[in-house]
């Protein structure tokens, strides 16, 4: 007589199911904003939202935001695969996906295209039990990606704040005060402007060279009694790491100070930085 072997294998359980369902209508095709701009191929987070392996972080234009193209979970993990979306800003100044600008009919573009489309990521997140549930799911998404209701301001670094204020229509201390209380002079009525004497260029960034993108960002700061520029803020940026560059570069600029009254005085400028390859 012959036997039949019959391999039972095990079945997803329903609520796995229907809990999947729901995390992809939530989050597929949607654009998340990751805490802290770890860049790489993969990143392996715990439930509270750190990261389990170092990662470097680099300018949230290049390494911020992702497109989730696919997300589902397995056991006590959730699995996030996504694109990396490069920012840039138009001559609108408004913020656009670079990948969503590219002009398919140039050769040149289209292998840019699809360098860009190659520019992926796949998240893993430790959820707190081996059977989540949808609130588990939710809060671990959220110890690593920034809410619809949180500010940017929170996570960016400093000199994108005045930026990001503006956007948002939220308050930031005025140039013209200091937290001390200090005034801080604008240029004219009797104040002479500060002259820079050292002022290295900023260098390209690597995306931004490969892309040909061009053009000028504006930044305002403080230079203050000593000739050293401080509380930079980027006003008009450009996007793909270039605000980055030119915030590095301007900290190493020395200026003469204002002038007032025959004193040296703390002043704000602002200064344009220009991108342009040769």
């Amino acid at each position: 007589m012959a036997l039949l072997a019959l391999t039972v294998l095990p079945t997803r359980p329903a609520w796995a199911n229907d809990l999947e369902k729901q995390v992809k209508f939530d989050y597929l095709e949607k654009v998340l904003t990751l805490r802290h701009f770890y860049s790489g191929e993969r990143l392996t987070f715990h439930s509270d939202g750190t990261l389990q392996r170092d990662a470097p972080i680099g300018p949230w234009t290049l390494d911020g935001q992702i497109e989730v193209e696919d997300i589902h979970l397995h056991g006590a993990h959730l699995l996030i695969k996504g694109r990396r979306i490069r920012r840039i800003f138009g001559a609108q100044h408004d913020l656009l996906d670079e990948l969503k600008t590219i002009d398919s009919s140039d050769k040149k573009q289209k292998d840019l295209e699809k360098e860009l489309r190659r520019l992926t990521v796949e998240i893993e997140i430790a959820l707190p039990r081996e059977n989540p549930d949808e609130k588990d799911v939710t809060s671990a998404i959220n110890a690593v990606f920034l809410t619809s209701s949180e500010s940017m301001m929170d996570i960016v670094p400093s000199y994108w704040r005045a930026y990001f204020a503006k956007q948002e229509g939220k308050p930031l201390i005025s140039p013209d005060q200091t937290k001390e209380g200090v005034s801080n002079f604008k240029v004219g009525g009797g104040v002479s402007p500060p002259h820079v004497f050292f002022s290295p260029d900023p260098e390209y960034s690597e995306e931004a060279r490969k892309a040909k993108f061009q053009g000028t960002a504006v930044l305002y700061l403080v230079v203050n009694a000593s000739g050293t520029p401080t509380n930079l803020q980027i006003v008009r940026p450009l996007g793909l790491g270039l605000d980055e560059k030119a915030i590095a570069a301007i900290s190493t600029w020395k200026f003469d100070p204002a002038q007032k009254d025959g004193k040296s005085v703390a002043a704000i400028v602002n200064v344009e930085v220009t991108f342009h390859l040769y």
